[in-house]
């Protein structure tokens, strides 16, 4: 499967853009949803032999990790 081309953005440049008004009136109900599902997708557990790990992390957190946690607590 090739790889997907991505424009990159700096962290400020990507905060930026979401709260641009160009972003904010191009946006339909589906954006969010598949930007919080990109994210949840690449941070996913990986069963290691000391226990789970996010891959999306590099494996430096235990799954669930800071950014699967703050995603659970802004949905609960």
């Amino acid at each position: 499967m090739g790889r997907l081309e991505v424009q990159e953005m700096t962290h400020d440049e990507l905060l930026a853009t979401l709260n641009s008004k160009n972003f904010m009136e191009s946006r339909t109900p589906e954006t969010p949803y598949f930007a919080l599902r990109a994210v949840v997708e690449l941070h996913k557990p990986r069963d290691y032999n000391a226990g789970n790990w996010c891959i999306g992390c590099n494996a430096d957190f235990e799954y669930p990790c800071p950014t699967i946690q703050a995603i659970e607590k802004e949905l609960s």
